[in-house]
């Protein structure tokens, strides 16, 4: 089970995928199990719904909608989860909350040795795509725009080639970390969520820190206070709110990137690989 965004989202797209490398085998499994992927699956809602099912999380995050009870099913085995902070929103031990199954794509053959670019990404949250021309902008700092809607195998292409990553997508701070690039994390749109990054800050042993840009390029406030203005009005505005985020992106692609501690993500990729053996095992 993974959420499946219509536009395209390469960080839920590449569920139809990473599973058959992680665990081979996984789709003749028990049909009455369900495995929950990649994303930000658990909350009071899926618990809800699949409260009298079998399921099995390796990997997943908590986050969105209200906060589940700390009381899990019966029949969900839950044998790791994206970090810690997911861990402790279940009441959890913390130690099952590793990392993002994601960071595993690294060592795939594809990704293997990717050719090196000077220019650094730019990668929004699904959310933002819409929001501002960001392929515009960023042709005019010499960095490469990367729509999340992309397929997942050029995104994450993209990132291991980057320099740099700026990321609101929080895949591909996740590929960055994978692919030892690094990266730095800003904010857009209203549809951006810094709670659900506490397993990513925590699982690379990196503290919090999100650069916004400017308040007032959200799409909503287009909508509600745009059609009001008359035409050179609205075309004033629009070129207020290009200066404004060109001096946001300005600011930021100088600010001090993040690269999370390489020994402490190995370590809890190997414990990750050893959980997936023993899934393997018991429900192959």
């Amino acid at each position: 089970m993974y959420f499946s965004c219509k536009e395209g989202n390469f960080g839920d797209d590449l569920n139809a995928w990473i599973w058959d490398r992680l665990i081979p085998g996984w789709r003749e499994w028990d049909d009455d199990v369900t495995l929950f992927g990649v994303g930000t699956l658990i909350n009071d809602q899926s618990v809800a719904r699949y409260e009298r099912k079998r399921v099995l999380v390796l990997g997943t995050g908590v986050g969105y909608g209200r906060a589940p009870p700390k009381r899990i099913p019966a029949g969900w085995d839950i044998r790791a989860l994206r970090g810690p902070n997911s861990a402790r929103r279940l009441g959890l031990d913390e130690g099952i909350g590793l990392i993002d199954p994601a960071v595993l794509c690294a060592g795939f053959a594809e990704f293997d040795n990717p050719a090196r670019s000077d220019r650094p990404v730019f990668v929004p949250h699904h959310g933002s795509v819409g929001l501002h021309d960001w392929g515009r902008t960023c042709r005019k700092f010499n960095i490469d725009y990367v729509s999340p809607r992309m397929d997942a195998m050029q995104v994450i292409t993209s990132v291991a080639q980057a320099p740099l990553v700026i990321a609101e997508s929080m895949h591909a701070a996740i590929f960055a970390e994978a692919f030892r690039i690094p990266w730095i994390p800003i904010s857009i749109g209203r549809q951006f969520n810094a709670a659900k990054w506490g397993d990513v800050f925590e699982s690379t042993c990196l503290a919090p820190r999100f650069h916004a840009f400017s308040p007032g390029i959200d799409r909503l406030e287009r909508e509600l206070f745009m059609p009001r203005l008359r035409r050179y009005q609205r075309g004033f505005w629009h070129l207020v709110r290009r200066l404004r985020v060109e001096n946001d992106l300005a600011r930021i692609i100088e600010a001090q990137p993040l690269l999370g501690n390489g020994a402490e993500l190995e370590r809890r990729k190997l414990a990750y690989r050893r959980i997936l053996n023993d899934a393997r095992r018991c429900y192959a």
